[in-house]
């Protein structure tokens, strides 16, 4: 117990001496606990001071108020700084263009040990990339054309030239791009709370609101007197995963202003891409004090054995024992847990370009080895890479498919769709009849207008609940419209103009003759630019991109409310969303604490990871390593007793895989399940 009071002290001296400090702890090691005892501490020794604490989601800041209250404002990073920007509107207007504008196109300086034929490729597809930017809003906007972007060989005769004649060209976009902004009123501009911004509406969304913070920040100077003047400390919790320039403008006010800033996080637990990760820089500036936490409270000695070696810094975690609700503390007993790690030997590993059947015979080895390692573990948690292998695996495939086959990046965008469209709120209903949290449910269903007066009213509502439960094989569609029907739910704005957008989107798809052409040569299997350009119907990139983006659009739309998407998928959905099921992304147990789980170390061809990199190192992706190599120490740190890990590897991996993990077990496909 001596690190953890000793942590706690020395935060305590940075408190009383108003210094700015980072509590940098690993996984279980009680750092959220630390902060609300340090919030509990300046309420006792300071309490006239003006403190804020940011965490990063609604449960954790409801977790923060049960345990200090609501003395101090606790919120999520989102809703404290549209609490201090949203009401400047007319500020937002001057900034809010940068949101939209087209990036220019910056040549980079060749660095040393980069040939120039390497350095020269790069260029030319950041070019390339920068055009494409350009061409696409240049077509969404303004339905304009332009021609398809200047080959390499041409390109390499004068690249200053192309990057000018091409940076010219955004200028003039970017300024039409002002002239739609500056024509609106600053009062129609508002936080849309979704992941996307809009010129059309002129409204941002969650990251929108982040960068307008940011860009507010470096233009009035006044918002960070403000801030400073406004509260005397301001605690992060999670600060790995705050957005850098945020936490820069933050740490910038504490240099500049008396305001002192606590952060408490683990740069390792840092795996999403917009987050700061590291503090080098701020450390060594000696803005910040660091005072590291060795201790972890959460998992067995056998699991933190494993996950120390897979830490980029200095910190060495042990086993401290918690204190239970009867005062007394663990012992050595209740702290050991079992630890695998499995691997299956094959001389060939499908890649993202193997046929689907090569990929899906891979799989069926995968599910041998996690079939295996549940022998181990019973009743664990499985953790997997990506989400398309999750909604396999948890009975919402066709749901995921729907919306993979219109967007890039599914993540967040199913979760908001279905909430806006009102299948989640039903299915909120459906979790909560089925748990037996009744008071609950008639507090829901009395909001959307369903009267109870009597005990027959009950009954007809357990009846209408239990109908929609057997009826779950039928659409999504009519089951919201089921439950409006019995106002159940209440229909929303949101979902009425979502309504009115799709039926007028296709409706005007109908009348529109070019679509329809380009449409069925589409369908027909001319569904590259290469091979419709010579049909007449399309007379550049951009407007074949238009066009296969609009019959995207029509057949989400179509799928998505059509009689095969059936509602039991949105209930499988909801479950994955509250953790109830077995399978598991490994971003979204970060924070966690599983009793048993399952790390499946499979990549799922998914290019940003690559586990190798763990036991066999490459000086040229160093970055991709340290991605991987996070990754996994955070989804191994999830488990609180039983751990096993598996790996697919080949014959020539098996040695530098065996020195990583010394504890590996071979395990032996039977044949007939190997690729041939």
């Amino acid at each position: 117990m001596a690190s953890e009071t000793n942590a706690l002290d020395l935060c305590k001296e940075c408190i009383d001496s108003h210094r700015s400090f980072v509590l940098q702890g690993g996984a279980g090691s009680g750092k959220t606990e630390s902060l609300k005892e340090l919030l509990l501490y300046i309420k006792q020794s300071q309490p006239q001071a003006r403190v804020a604490c940011i965490t990063h989601t609604n449960a954790a800041v409801a977790e923060i108020v049960s345990r200090v209250g609501d003395r101090y404002p606790i919120s999520t990073i989102h809703s404290f700084l549209y609490g201090l920007i949203g009401d400047y509107k007319k500020n937002i207007k001057a900034v809010i263009s940068e949101l939209f504008f087209v990036p220019l196109m910056i040549r980079a300086e060749q660095v040393e040990g980069i040939s120039e034929a390497d350095y020269k490729k790069a260029e030319h597809e950041k070019y390339k990339k920068v055009y494409g930017k350009y061409a696409s809003k240049l077509y969404s906007i303004c339905k304009e054309n332009c021609e398809k972007a200047t080959g390499k060989r041409e390109y390499d005769k004068n690249p200053a030239m192309y990057n000018q004649a091409l940076n010219c060209r955004i200028h003039a976009l970017n300024e039409r791009i002002s002239g739609i902004i500056e024509e609106k009123d600053y009062s129609e501009i508002y936080y849309n709370e979704t992941k996307f911004d809009s010129l059309g509406d002129l409204s941002y969304g969650h990251d929108g609101l982040l960068a307008i913070f940011h860009l507010l920040f470096e233009k009035y100077p006044m918002l960070g007197k403000i801030i400073s003047d406004k509260y005397d400390y301001l605690f992060i919790d999670e600060y790995q995963d705050t957005r850098a320039e945020i936490l820069g403008d933050m740490l910038q006010l504490s240099s500049q202003h008396n305001l002192a800033i606590g952060l408490f996080g683990d740069g390792m637990q840092s795996i999403y891409d917009d987050g700061i990760g590291s503090l080098s820089a701020y450390l060594t500036d000696g803005i910040l004090d660091e005072i590291p936490k060795a201790d972890n409270y959460r998992c067995s000695y056998e699991v933190i054995k494993l996950i120390n070696p897979l830490r980029l810094d200095s910190i060495t975690q042990d086993v401290a024992f918690k204190r239970l609700t009867n005062g007394s503390y663990e012992t050595e007993a209740d702290r050991h847990g079992i630890v695998k790690v499995l691997y299956a030997v094959t001389e060939s590993k499908p890649t993202a370009r193997s046929t689907p059947e090569e990929k899906e015979q891979f799989q069926v080895v995968i599910n041998y080895l996690i079939a295996e390692a549940q022998k181990i573990a019973s009743d664990s948690k499985v953790l997997i890479l990506t989400n398309k292998a999750i909604a396999e695996k948890n009975g919402f495939k066709q749901l995921y498919k729907v919306f993979d086959d219109r967007y890039v990046d599914v993540s967040d965008r199913i979760e908001n769709y279905l909430r806006s469209i009102q299948a989640l709120d039903v299915s909120d209903l459906c979790r909560l009849y089925l748990k037996g949290e009744f008071n609950e449910l008639i507090k829901l269903v009395r909001k959307g207008g369903y009267i109870i007066h009597t005990v027959s009213d009950k009954k007809k509502l357990h009846d209408i609940m239990q109908g929609i439960i057997d009826s779950k094989n039928f659409s999504m569609h009519e089951i919201v419209e089921i439950a409006i029907s019995h106002k159940l739910i209440k229909r929303t704005e949101t979902y009425s103009n979502i309504s009115d957008r799709n039926a007028n989107f296709l409706e005007q798809l109908k009348s529109d003759e070019l679509y329809q052409k380009f449409k069925t040569l589409y369908l027909g299997g001319q569904n590259t630019y290469s091979r419709i350009k010579d049909s007449g119907v399309v007379s550049s990139e951009e407007e074949y991109d238009y066009y296969a983006s609009q019959y995207k659009r029509e057949r989400f739309i179509t799928e998505l409310f059509s009689f095969q998407l059936k509602f039991a998928e949105v209930l499988h959905y909801a479950k994955y969303l509250d953790e109830e099921t077995d399978y598991i992304t490994m971003h979204k147990t970060k924070g966690t604490s599983i009793p048993s789980v399952i790390v499946v170390m499979e990549e799922y061809f998914w290019n940003e990871y690559d586990f190798s990199l763990l036991y066999k190192p490459d000086e040229r992706k160093i970055e991709k390593q340290e991605n991987s190599q996070k990754l996994i120490y955070v989804a191994c740190s999830r488990a609180k007793n039983n751990l096993v890990c598996v790996r697919v590897l080949t014959s020539s991996e098996v040695e530098a895989f065996t020195e990583l993990f010394p504890q590996a077990q071979k395990v032996s496909i039977p044949p007939d399940l190997l690729p041939e």
